[in-house]
């Protein structure tokens, strides 16, 4: 470029041909039109003002990541910007779909339906455990002494479980 003038003052602005500034900010002649139709400055058919450009460029292309509100975005910001985020959402939900269908997520009914026949085979196991420590003790005892020590099993076996359907949680009384 050893004959073309490559800038100039234009109303007291230090202003760059269209060459240097794509060469410049690394950007195509064809990116440089579409930034000029969304709004970017230009001061005569060519002719960019350096401190006008890099400001409008910094405010609308990606140096300001996420802004407070959408107030202080331009429309081309807050496409550009919801755009994104719906792409993020696509994504989330196609990387679902895909756990689902590897079979990593199972449905919630047959979780609940699965968990309630555990917990319903559980009470009834935990149920009859008393009567057979009470079986087994029965002969070193008397009778009397054996039906208390299975109420007493029966009882704590009771709380507990009630404790568990309630809280989560058992609890151990000292």
């Amino acid at each position: 470029m050893s004959g073309k003038m490559r800038a100039k003052m234009i109303d007291g602005a230090l202003c760059i041909n269209t060459s240097e500034l794509c060469e410049m900010l690394s950007v195509h002649r064809n990116t440089l039109a579409q930034w000029v139709k969304a709004g970017m400055p230009k001061k005569a058919n060519g002719w960019y003002s350096l401190k006008d450009t890099v400001n409008w460029v910094m405010d609308n292309r990606g140096v300001k990541k996420t802004p407070d509100n959408e107030e202080e975005m331009t429309l081309s910001q807050q496409k550009l910007f919801y755009e994104a985020k719906l792409k993020e959402q696509q994504a989330e939900s196609a990387t679902h779909k895909n756990e689902i269908s590897k079979g990593e997520y199972i449905r919630r009914e047959d979780v609940v339906s699965e968990l309630q026949r555990f917990f319903t085979t559980l009470r009834r196991s935990m149920g009859g455990y008393s009567r057979k420590i009470a079986m087994e003790i029965a002969p070193y005892l008397e009778p009397d002494q054996v039906r208390i020590i299975e109420q007493n099993i029966t009882d704590t076996t009771n709380a507990a479980l009630l404790q568990l359907s309630v809280r989560g949680v058992y609890d151990a009384k000292k």
